[in-house]
């Protein structure tokens, strides 16, 4: 693909990762990306995840015209492990994850740092620490850590650029993967980045692997062997981190105060002291290089204060080892952050907690920081015409129509919405694929009522299908609802297997859940659409009698797929001449297309998209089909 085959194709937005010279307004993982490709990657591997997903969804755009292989992974673990054989080869790889992938991949990146990499590979995991839309808050600095690997932590977009390309040079000059860590304020905020031109010598390597069983061999004996190696190059990335062009002294050379600040937080304390105005008694230590800890420059910097401040995301863990250096030196000024309840230990950081902090230490006076905004509260729901809300009726129906209550054990995506009112459609909402496993778990705990795991098609062949194995083995008696719409929607509609095409939108063979079920030996099977609530109802209530494994896959297209592809071909509107004013249609569905307007119900014809759920469940058929003008 050329370049200007690119900016012809409405791609004009993605110059800032084709042009080799230039100043662009871009977000964090806008820079990450153009970092990444500045360094000559060959791979980029991810799953989609908030708050990770632009950078491989801006990767893959201009994948074809830079010769890189760009790819959603089937999980992070599949992922990692794809950007991890490419460095072997002595390519330069990326594997991009949100925290919570980080968990998923763990196995392999434990591991991987004892074999080491021959081309650079490079980590990005971006955690969602306040959480915005994930089921934990996570730092995980815990697993540069755990797997004895560098970790960097830009403050700003344009440093995060530069960071991502020193990262794939130390990894390469280390021999180990390197995580650059940062939070979702800083992937979504924007700044005046200034680009470089690619490595054209990195850009241009050919794949090799040399067979070296003793390194890429890990079992107990090459393990041991490894270990020591494993930590000198660690006590190597500390002599270097100590040196390093990222890390900065800010202030006068003694002060009242020393803060150390290390990702986007270094950017808030930079307001918060200005805001104070007591920049004449604070020296700042900016850490980009937050594992290893670079300890000579830690030292040099506590003998310059008289008490000092850490501001970090979102876990005391520099906090922590600077103490550790600090009882090492005999240094026996205050130590403040969230152990000492300085910085509180939940959510994101911001200006005024830190100018709260200082305030105390300080003792600053007449200053109110605790500022509230009242934001109108607003209840996630799913879209005007989701097939899940119908789905999800459906299933309350089929329970209610059978007497019984039931357990709906949700999973990860765009249905785990359905925990809000009026639907309080599940009772469990835990990581990927869980829902399975949890469900094989009432089971043999002895529950008796129906226990239904609903899954998206996404997220069943991240992590559904070794529960699956595991249900048909061991004959749970549960059954299974793949609510099937295609896509990886929850994340920003990235491809999945049941799509039909990559990140870089070739054609791909569509893969279907029903096939891989009937493979593992489930005997009851059923696919169905929306279209028809009733018959919908019906086939639940077939699964759920059926004894043993059953799985029903309810296929039916995302709302937002087919808005904008122009394929909306019906809408609904209220016969008041029928209407009863129930209010059943708004209050069972909670469809935002549905609205009360002057003390009348009507449908939007704007956002209605013609599910027809409202007209399944009108109990006196007041409501009927519009003629949609094209």
């Amino acid at each position: 693909m050329s370049r200007a085959e690119i900016l012809n194709r409405e791609l004009i937005k993605y110059r800032y990762l084709i042009e080799e010279t230039g100043t662009f307004l871009i977000s964090g993982n806008d820079a990450v990306a153009r970092g990444a490709i500045e360094a000559g990657i060959r791979i980029a591997v991810s799953y989609p995840g908030t708050p990770v997903s632009d950078i491989l969804a801006a990767i893959s755009k201009v994948a074809k015209y830079h010769g890189i292989h760009a790819e959603w992974a089937t999980n992070e673990k599949v992922a990692y492990e794809i950007a991890y054989a490419a460095a072997l080869t002595g390519l330069r790889a990326l594997f991009s994850s949100k925290h919570l992938g980080i968990n998923v991949a763990s196995d392999t990146i434990l591991v991987s740092a004892y074999t080491g990499v021959n081309g650079g590979l490079v980590i990005v995991s971006v955690d969602d620490i306040h959480p915005w839309s994930s089921q934990n808050a996570e730092d995980t600095r815990y697993y540069a850590r755990l797997a004895k690997i560098p970790c960097l932590e830009p403050t700003s977009p344009s440093e995060a650029r530069k960071v991502v390309k020193y990262a794939f040079e130390i990894s390469e000059e280390l021999q180990l993967p390197v995580m650059v860590r940062y939070t979702e304020k800083l992937a979504d905020t924007y700044e005046l980045v200034e680009v470089e031109p690619i490595d054209k010598h990195a850009k241009l390597r050919e794949a090799e692997f040399r067979p070296d069983p003793e390194r890429y061999v890990m079992i107990a004996p090459h393990t041991r062997k490894n270990h020591p190696i494993l930590n000198s190059k660690n006590k190597k990335a500390e002599e270097l981190f100590n040196d390093c062009v990222f890390n900065e002294i800010i202030g006068p050379e003694e002060a009242e105060i020393g803060i150390v600040a290390c990702g986007v937080a270094f950017q808030y304390v930079m307001e918060a002291v200005e805001k104070l105005n007591i920049g004449s008694k604070v020296r700042i230590l900016k850490l980009v290089t937050t594992h290893p800890i670079p300890k000579k420059l830690v030292k040099e910097f506590l003998k310059s204060v008289k008490k000092v401040l850490v501001v970090e995301e979102i876990e005391p863990i520099i906090e922590t080892e600077i103490k550790a250096i600090a009882q090492e030196e005999n240094y026996t000024h205050p130590i403040y952050g969230r152990r000492s309840g300085h910085i509180p230990r939940e959510y994101e950081l911001t200006p005024d907690t830190i100018m709260k902090a200082l305030a105390d230490i300080l003792t600053i006076n007449g200053k109110n920081f605790d500022i509230k905004i009242n934001i109108p509260p607003r209840i996630p729901h799913l879209c005007a015409g989701c097939p899940h809300r119908i789905s999800y009726l459906a299933i309350k129906q089929a329970l209610k129509e059978l007497g019984v209550r039931g357990i709906i054990v949700g999973d990860r995506g765009c249905y785990n919405q359905g925990v809000h009112p009026p639907l309080r459609a599940i009772d469990t909402c835990i990581a990927m694929g869980a829902s399975i496993g949890m469900a094989c778990g009432f089971y043999h705990a002895g529950v008796k009522e129906p226990i239904i795991a609903v899954i998206g098609d996404s997220t069943f062949f991240h992590a559904g299908i070794p529960p699956l194995i595991d249900a048909v083995m061991h004959k749970a008696n549960i059954t299974i609802v793949v609510l099937d719409n295609s896509i990886t929607a929850m994340t920003g509609h990235q491809p999945c297997p049941t799509t039909g095409r990559t990140a870089v939108g070739d054609q791909a063979p569509v893969m279907r859940p029903e096939r891989i079920a009937e493979a593992i030996g489930v005997s009851y099977i059923r696919v169905v659409g929306t279209s028809d609530f009733h018959e919908l109802v019906r086939i639940l209530k077939e699964a759920i009698r059926t004894k043993g494994v059953s799985l029903v896959v309810i296929r039916s297209p995302c709302a937002l797929e087919l808005v904008r592809g122009g394929k909306i071909s019906r809408k609904y509107v209220i016969d008041y001449s029928r209407c009863i004013e129930c209010e059943t249609c708004m209050r069972v569905t909670g469809c935002p297309a549905i609205i009360q307007e002057d003390d009348k119900i009507v449908i939007n014809a704007y956002e209605c998209t013609g599910c027809g759920l409202c007209k399944a469940i009108c109990p006196v058929n007041a409501i009927e089909e519009a003629k949609v003008i094209s």
